[in-house]
């Protein structure tokens, strides 16, 4: 009986790793169906007549995205503690690598901070100052994203009043809320990656060989929710990162000759993050965009025609930066990898 408990320990833990990749596939393919039905149902050709009007000048939205990433990054480094543990550029461009991953790659939305954080330790930053540099950063980045929910929902108001949909949104916020306090507090307290590495070790039935590792981490987060100023620069930068989105919004409106106005660029960003945020099980928010969208628009009097070609325009920027950035990012990995490790002379 004792020689059969490891193995089906193995079975089980197997079994939730097959999961763990198999439901980002699933629901990027159902995802992937329902852009492609609302496609076919509202006209393809007008929008892409429509998308033709962006032509070149969605060359514009490049050096807005580049702003977007070295605002987040500047972000994200205000946490690391004085001397800073990572350059701006290294993490401006970790800031690419993780976004490129998760738009790209079935990983649930965390496969690109996972390969940040490895990253990270390769380039020599301490591994409880990147792990809980991430967590941290993710935490404040969620927090910045409601409150710009919240402005969204006010502006929502402005364009339509009491509608279900802003009554979905509330409810939404409503359960967000708790939830984001109760995960600070749980870092805060319950030393949440020594559990997990406690909660895997009695699943796999192995050892825990880094629990001190995990320790440091939990220790780290705690650090730097203590450090008050770090926090608040943090959240400013993420704040300009979204309005940086808010401006590509603008900047599509206008290469579309749609009513372009920060009223309706900020509404659009702000709704569309919540919803993506939401659906962050499907690779790339297929679907959720493109249907998200087309609900926010109506209310602002968007066609779902224009609501589609805003999509398409933010699709091709996701893939035209993404995947060459996913292409260096894994030339660079297998490069790595494939040095040999010199070994010591005796």
């Amino acid at each position: 009986m004792a020689t059969e408990r490891p193995y089906k320990n193995e079975a089980r833990a197997e079994m939730v790793r097959v999961w763990a990749k198999l439901l980002p596939i699933v629901a990027g393919a159902f995802g992937l169906a329902g852009a492609a039905w609302l496609f076919a149902r509202h006209d393809p050709a007008h929008i892409l007549r429509l998308v033709a009007f962006a032509g070149f000048g969605m060359l514009w939205l490049v050096p807005v995205r580049l702003a977007v990433m070295l605002a987040s990054a500047q972000g994200w480094r205000a946490l690391f503690p004085k001397p800073r543990a990572a350059s701006l550029g290294l993490l401006t461009w970790m800031a690419f690598v993780r976004n490129a991953i998760n738009t790209l790659l079935p990983v649930a939305h965390v496969g690109g901070e996972v390969a940040a954080a490895r990253s990270l330790m390769d380039s020599g930053v301490p591994a409880p100052i990147a792990v809980a540099g991430i967590v941290v950063e993710i935490t404040v980045a969620l927090f910045a994203q409601m409150g710009l929910t919240l402005l969204g929902i006010g502006l929502l108001l402005s364009y339509v009043g009491t509608a279900p949909l802003i009554q979905r949104l509330w409810w939404g916020l409503a359960v967000a809320l708790p939830a984001g306090l109760v995960f600070v507090l749980l870092q805060h307290r319950s030393r949440p990656f020594s559990r997990l590495l406690g909660a895997v070790s009695r699943v796999t039935g192995a050892r825990p060989a880094s629990a001190d590792q995990a320790r440091a981490v939990d220790d780290m987060i705690v650090a730097l929710y203590a450090r008050r100023g770090a926090l608040a620069r943090c959240t400013f930068w993420q704040v300009v990162s979204l309005l940086g989105g808010a401006l590509e919004f603008w900047v599509i409106l206008r290469l579309l000759h749609g009513p372009a106005s920060p009223r309706l660029a900020l509404l659009l960003e702000s709704l569309t993050q919540a919803l993506q945020s939401a659906a962050f099980m499907v690779p790339g928010t297929l679907g959720v965009q493109e249907g998200g969208l087309i609900l926010i628009g109506a209310a602002a009097g968007l066609s779902p025609g224009m609501a589609l070609a805003i999509s398409t325009v933010r699709r091709v920027r996701q893939v035209g930066i993404s995947l060459p950035v996913l292409w260096l990012w894994l030339r660079r990995e297998r490069k790595r990898r494939s040095v040999p490790v010199e070994s010591s002379p005796h």
